[in-house]
């Protein structure tokens, strides 16, 4: 019972750790490129020991990619009807529209943080982990007895970078149209039938 309770204080100090971790990132991504951003500013925002810092992170490359990655699966988590969708286009508008709220919600940190000139870094990552989850969901699927007439992975790179790119012109463009509109617009180009069969 003691190693359990001391097992969770040491799990719940990691998340403590990874939360404060992320945000000094979010934060100073705010004021500056990521490119300008050192682990040194990260752990001093983070009020963070860089020993600390070099204990679950390599460098703060592998930092911005777990924050990424949970930023695009609290999506999903945020919306647990998004699992229980049997419809793969439906999932992905439900996933599309909870993305555009998002960013709606937060365009500051997208337009001057993360989208701003000078973060080389960021788009990459964040087009792999669209492009991961697109894929895990495809594959879950195939699972679930559809076949895709195309690899998975390269339905994923294709979609990922196509939905990247639209929500990013409707971000630069600020909004010029309603998320109800982009999600039409978007489920309009999304012809499932047209990479997907039930066997």
């Amino acid at each position: 019972m003691a190693e359990s309770n001391s097992k969770k204080k040491e799990d719940l100090r990691i998340k403590r750790t990874y939360r404060l971790l992320s945000q000094a990132l979010l934060s100073l991504l705010l004021e500056k490129s990521f490119e300008e951003i050192f682990v040194t500013d990260i752990c001093e925002r983070a009020m963070v020991h860089r020993t600390t810092f070099y204990k679950h992170f390599e460098d703060k490359y592998h930092l911005l990619d777990f924050c990424v990655k949970e930023l695009v699966s609290n999506f999903e988590e945020g919306e647990p009807h998004l699992n229980s969708i049997s419809s793969m286009k439906d999932y992905y508008m439900g996933l599309i529209r909870k993305s555009l709220e998002y960013m709606a919600a937060n365009k500051e940190l997208l337009m001057t943080g993360i989208l701003r000139a000078g973060n080389n870094s960021v788009f990459p990552m964040l087009h792999r982990s669209v492009s991961n989850l697109i894929e895990t969901k495809l594959l879950d699927n195939e699972r679930l007895g559809y076949h895709h007439k195309i690899p998975c992975s390269i339905i994923a790179q294709f979609y990922s970078g196509a939905l990247l790119s639209a929500a990013i012109w409707w971000l630069e463009n600020d909004m010029p149209i309603t998320i109800d509109e982009m999600v039409h617009f978007i489920s309009i180009l999304i012809n499932e039938k047209g990479y997907v069969v039930k066997k």
